[in-house]
Formats: structure tokens, sequence, C-alpha cells
């Protein structure tokens, strides 16, 4: 079986319509595996999220740049999408990216950064994507 890179045409609409993805990295002090509720930006192709310098999720990818996210699809809760890959960690010093997130989920600018702080865009780089549905979609009519 080929390891998927991409995210099938069946399940871009939960990249398109999610609001927030789960994001798990290697934790630098313990190894453990931390994960962190993230808005995210999705073009059809790339899946980004922005974080501060200070953040220890941004400290993990610049020991380990393994990353998961996950989403579920906010319509159904039993289908999500998986991408296991490494991230690549680019300055953002106006925060483009998150204004632009800020503006997607509130409709409006806002911005709660510090004026000194520094932002990163993280571009997740997929090795293997997953859309399982969970219990095979039995319980997709369950209370219908």
């Amino acid at each position: 079986m080929a390891v998927q890179k991409t995210v099938p045409d069946s399940h871009k609409a939960i990249l398109e319509k999610g609001m927030f993805a789960f994001v798990s990295t290697i934790r630098v002090k313990d190894q453990l595996i931390s994960t962190n509720p993230v808005g995210f930006d999705w073009d059809g192709e790339t899946f980004r999220f922005s974080t501060l310098k200070s953040r220890v999720k941004y400290r993990n990818l610049q020991a380990d740049s393994r990353i998961t996210i996950c989403v579920l699809d906010p319509v159904n809760p039993t289908r999500y999408v998986e991408i296991r890959g490494h991230a690549e960690l680019t300055d953002d010093p106006g925060g483009s990216l998150n204004q632009k997130l800020f503006r997607k989920s509130m409709g409006r600018d806002f911005d709660l950064d510090e004026p000194d702080a520094e932002r990163v865009i993280v571009t997740v780089i997929p090795e293997q994507v997953s859309t399982p549905l969970l219990y095979g979609g039995r319980l997709d009519h369950v209370g219908s």
C-alpha cells in the first residue's frame, strides 16, 4: 500500500471548513508528545499555522521538526484528516498569517500580540496523510 502524501478530494472540505486543528510535537524536555489546538490556514494544498517564538511548540519544532496535525470534520466528527510530517519554520515579523487567521475566525482585524512579539509561520510538509472513518461510518446516522 502506497503512503498517501496529499489530502484526497473527498476530505479537502474538512480543512476548508475547519477552524482549529490539534497539533502534536515532541516536547524537548522529556520527549513526550505535546498536543495543542491552533487556528490554521489551508490553501487547498498547504497546511500552515502561526505561533510565537516564545511558545513551547516553537522550541519543540526547532529541536525536532516532526509534527502531526489532526482536523475533525465540523459536520461529521467521525471523519477527520491527519497529516504527519515535518515542519518548516519561517519568520513572520509582521504577523501576517496570524492576522489572516483572526480575520477568518472573527470577521474583523484583531491582534493579541505584544508589540515585541516574534511570530513564525509553521508549514507542514506531509509525509503521510490519513483519512479514516471512525467505526466504518456506522455512527453517521445514529440519532438522526
